[in-house]
């Protein structure tokens, strides 16, 4: 189910079974029987892998330098097979979440994490 307020745009997609939350914010793309809670934001170049669950209120990055007015370089973050990510959480621009990850709520994720950990804190470390 996708909640009436989900906002789905640009190249933007869902994959089948996944359920997304109010007031989601998806121009990136979302594999199948994930769980998007609410108020997530998953900006182009995100992509979000198979049953992957992302806790309310996270936020991905796509560009490690923005700035107003100028050209941007968008970079591609992967959320792998059967991660978690924890409510608040924040991911930065570029990286991967292994498969089975487990990011705590509130963590800023700043680099790589392995298939498999639990990383919690800011910056992030392994738990």
């Amino acid at each position: 189910m996708i909640h009436k307020t989900a906002n789905i745009w640009g190249d933007g997609k869902v994959g089948v079974g996944t359920s997304v939350g109010a007031f989601c914010d998806i121009g990136g793309k979302v594999g199948k029987d994930c769980k998007i809670q609410c108020h997530v934001s998953i900006p182009p170049g995100v992509i979000i892998e198979n049953k992957v669950f992302v806790g309310p209120g996270a936020r991905f990055a796509n560009d490690k330098h923005p700035k107003a007015g100028e050209d941007w370089e968008q970079k591609s973050t992967v959320v792998c097979n059967g991660a978690s990510i924890g409510m608040g959480a924040l991911i930065g621009a570029g990286l991967t979440i292994g498969e089975d990850a487990v990011i705590g709520m509130g963590a800023v994720v700043t680099k790589d994490v392995p298939a498999g950990e639990t990383w919690v804190g800011n910056p992030a470390h392994k738990l």
